[in-house]
């Protein structure tokens, strides 16, 4: 009896010490969510309409972001895209989720059906793709031979993905191409066809017709090989090209975004921010300086001190003498109405 007394009391002191000795996992604050997120040379900023919170994801991560380019969100996860591989976080806590690598130039990405990626991977001329529940590259899709492919959009079953050319600029590109990624309820990568839409195309809006923009041929040191962008309106199942228009006096027309409504568009070009109609015509120049990246959000602001309007906010930032600084700029009233500093020159920014 003794005995098994004896063999009760070592048995729970065990216990005890096993206890003792498990690591509680650490519950970090939940520091961010809604806001702007800016990606700039030396990681992740988060900006929640008052202040400013420089490299988020060091600061949780303990690990620098290098060369960060996109950041897009898909549930409670922001997918960041790196030259070699894209990281996730949580959006709240912003602690790092996986790593998905295998890319030797990953320049964009679009989440497509059943929990995929389509990532851009400019390095190697292809689209690959990703499966989101085991962080492995499955497949590639090739865009062209040496082809330089650099955007991508989405809708429904179908992405188009741009060839845009590389620096120096006359080695051009002028194609866009399909990938379908599903037939009814199976998934499918499979590449549909390719269309020349013109020199050097580079971003897209597709919310009622699909519109390119080519930015045309730039060389700041040789004009005389200069060429005017153009917006081209391509039907995006068949992969015919509907019209072409010619932007007078356009160059390097890049960041191509459209308001909600598919009505009025906004673009960055060689001298300055522009604004057009859907079908190309009504150019006007809204900013007179260029930008790295271009946003758009619908915003409320004051028009006096009991009322209040709506209107897109654009927010850029200036390439040539200000790049680590926002400005954000009321499209209605033609004025900049707030500026947010970071620590780094920035590449894009998003919402959540």
């Amino acid at each position: 009896m003794k005995l098994l007394n004896y063999l009760l009391v070592v048995l729970l002191l065990v216990s005890a010490c096993k206890k003792d000795t498990k690591e509680d996992t650490p519950v970090l604050p939940a520091d961010y969510g809604s806001g702007m997120y800016i990606v700039t040379e030396n990681g992740i900023s988060f900006y929640d309409g008052e202040v400013v919170k420089n490299q988020i994801y060091k600061k949780v991560n303990g690990n620098s972001i290098l060369n960060g380019k996109k950041i897009k969100f898909r549930g409670t996860k922001a997918y960041i895209v790196t030259d070699n591989q894209i990281l996730t976080a949580n959006v709240k806590t912003f602690e790092n989720k996986e790593e998905i690598n295998g890319f030797a130039n990953a320049v964009d990405f679009d989440f497509v059906s059943h929990d995929r990626l389509f990532v851009v991977d400019k390095g190697d001329s292809k689209v690959k793709v990703v499966d989101l529940l085991t962080s492995d590259i499955t497949s590639d899709i090739e865009t062209g031979d040496v082809a330089n492919p650099s955007f991508i959009i989405t809708q429904w079953y179908r992405s188009i993905v741009l060839n845009s050319g590389a620096v120096a600029d006359t080695l051009k590109d002028t194609t866009i191409i399909a990938i379908d990624n599903k037939d009814v309820l199976i998934p499918l990568a499979n590449f549909m066809g390719s269309t020349y839409v013109g020199d050097n195309p580079n971003s897209a809006v597709w919310i009622d017709d699909l519109k390119i923009l080519c930015k045309g041929i730039y060389d700041p040191n040789n004009s005389l090989n200069n060429t005017e962008s153009i917006l081209v309106r391509v039907h995006p199942w068949n992969m015919e090209v509907v019209w072409t228009q010619n932007l007078s006096n356009i160059y390097n027309a890049q960041n191509f975004i459209s308001d909600a409504t598919d009505a009025k568009y906004f673009f960055t070009a060689v001298d300055g921010v522009y604004q057009m109609h859907n079908d190309g015509s009504g150019i006007s120049q809204k900013i007179n300086f260029t930008s790295d990246f271009l946003d758009i959000k619908v915003e409320r602001y004051d028009l006096t001190d009991t009322t209040s309007a709506y209107a897109n906010m654009l927010y850029l930032n200036d390439a040539a003498n200000n790049a680590s600084t926002i400005y954000k700029y009321n499209v209605v009233t033609g004025a900049f109405c707030d500026t947010i500093m970071v620590d780094g020159n920035v590449r894009d920014v998003n919402f959540y």
